[in-house]
């Protein structure tokens, strides 16, 4: 109750959004995002809750957008009129699964030589073996999607024949792993390893957010997995380098309230340091913008978050852990 009472407080407080009045911009963003909450048996009760939390958050985002230092601005997505312990569902990167030992040495000196050595940018969004952006949905599977796109992408560097990978066989099949209720995405190439093949959407089901019946069978194989390791953490040359040979890198982070509504720019909220990672995304480049550098990433929450689908997010710093499990997958 303590929540709704001061989403209330900030809803009074909001009349106007844009130009417009609190009804025409709740029914707008409900249009847009094709969400209807009106029950004639609760007499419009779940659709004025849900209205408090959408004004609630515009205030927030109005409130984020106006500040003058920041580098990344906030906007109304899916998730805007959802309490946090409801769009958290679209998390699932499970820490304990994390290997004890192996992310223990920290690099805190760069080598100018290896530096100087890369390109200034690298950017895989548009590359002809990058699939479209998937939305994982109210299932905790981040790292199912964090786990296939890295292989898509390598498979099809290697075969020149562009895959799309299953995130179900995972989500169904991968018992280490725990379905919707998380993962990790090593552990889903070990999986695949052991299983002989990743399936191909097309022949195994459609991914539909629920764990179901394991349907594997060889025959619906679309890329096998060879190996896969992790890179040196905390070492922002050694992780360009490993993008450049192998492509995309699947990683961790830490999502707090901010990361949900991210709509642009590069992001740095501070909130999210020093906190235990909760997410797996798939990081496909990196560039520098008015002096800020940058590590180009690729969210699995559908191409109606962030920019198109992907974010952005200050590189060398660490920003969320980002840099912490940091891996990429050889394709067979």
């Amino acid at each position: 109750m303590k929540f709704l009472d001061v989403i209330v407080v900030f809803a009074m407080a909001v009349s106007v959004i844009d130009g417009q009045s609190d009804d025409e911009a709740w029914n707008e963003y409900k249009k847009e995002h094709g969400k209807n909450y009106w029950f004639y048996i609760d007499g419009g009760l779940r659709d004025r809750m849900r209205k408090r939390i959408f004004l609630y958050r515009n205030a927030e985002i109005k409130r984020h957008n106006s500040g003058k230092f920041s580098t990344y601005t906030q906007a109304h997505n899916y998730f805007s009129d959802m309490r946090p312990s409801e769009w958290q569902r679209y998390l699932g990167a499970n820490p304990t699964k994390i290997p004890s030992n192996i992310f223990s040495e920290e690099t805190n000196t760069i080598d100018t030589q290896r530096r100087q050595s890369l390109p200034e940018n690298l950017d895989y969004r548009n590359d002809p073996c990058m699939p479209e952006v998937k939305n994982q949905a109210a299932c905790g599977s981040c790292w199912a999607f964090a786990a296939t796109n890295p292989l898509e992408f390598a498979h099809c560097k290697k075969s020149n024949a562009p895959v799309i990978l299953s995130e179900k066989q995972l989500v169904d099949c991968d018992r280490v792993n725990a379905g919707c209720n998380g993962g990790w995405y090593t552990d889903a190439w070990d999986y695949i390893e052991k299983a002989g093949g990743s399936a191909q959407t097309s022949l195994y089901a459609r991914y539909n957010a629920r764990r179901g019946i394991c349907r594997f069978r060889k025959r619906m194989i679309g890329a096998k997995v060879s190996s896969f390791s992790y890179v040196k953490a905390n070492d922002v040359v050694a992780m360009q380098e490993a993008m450049q040979t192998y492509g995309p890198l699947a990683v961790a982070m830490t999502v707090v309230n901010s990361f949900a509504s991210y709509g642009s720019g590069i992001y740095d909220d501070a909130a999210c340091d020093n906190r235990e990672v909760n997410h797996a995304v798939v990081l496909v480049g990196w560039d520098t913008v008015d002096g800020v550098d940058y590590w180009i990433g690729r969210n699995s929450w559908g191409p109606k978050w962030g920019e198109n689908g992907y974010f952005r997010i200050k590189r060398g710093v660490n920003k969320c852990k980002i840099e912490n499990y940091a891996a990429y997958v050889v394709p067979v």
